[in-house]
């Protein structure tokens, strides 16, 4: 069954916000760990949900940096492969998929609190947070219903 929708179009928003171990800004230095915190937010007016079958109606997903590890993974995120596919560790993945649950309403905010750990400065690397579809690649099977696909990333800077 597909997503239960209301008639009004769906507005969303990636944000990202870092916060170093310590005062002064995000992780600069190799050794340093940062708390990543990947919010997901539904501006409204609509909700979309996958009553019928409880699947997961989107993943926000986390490319990580170069030169950083992801140290701590919310519960509800899976490690993957840059391309998608199995990773056998829980820490250390080059992405995470993360699931949102089977409804999103008018005013959902959805954080995901990761570890994420410099281990090689990398001047201007940076990662991305998406929302993509639960099943299917973004681009290939996009939110049709959703009016502006420009504000489903961000881009992740930890240098």
């Amino acid at each position: 069954m597909g997503p239960s929708l209301c008639t009004a179009g769906r507005r969303q928003r990636t944000r990202v916000v870092i916060t170093p171990g310590g005062p002064g800004g995000g992780a600069r230095t190799a050794g340093e760990t940062a708390a990543a915190e990947l919010t997901f937010k539904n501006n409204g007016p609509a909700w979309l949900g996958n009553l019928g079958s409880g699947d997961p109606v989107a993943e926000v997903r986390l490319i990580v940096p170069q030169g950083t590890k992801v140290t701590g993974v919310p519960s509800d995120c899976y490690p993957r492969t840059l391309g998608g596919g199995y990773y056998p560790n829980r820490t250390g993945a080059p992405r995470y998929d993360c699931d949102l649950r089977y409804w999103v309403l008018e005013d959902t905010e959805r954080t995901f609190a990761f570890s994420v750990r410099v281990d090689t400065v990398v001047p201007g690397a940076t990662g991305a947070v998406s929302i993509h579809p639960a099943f299917g690649e973004f681009g290939e099977y996009p939110f049709g219903f959703d009016p502006d696909l420009t504000n489903n990333k961000a881009v992740l800077t930890v240098n």
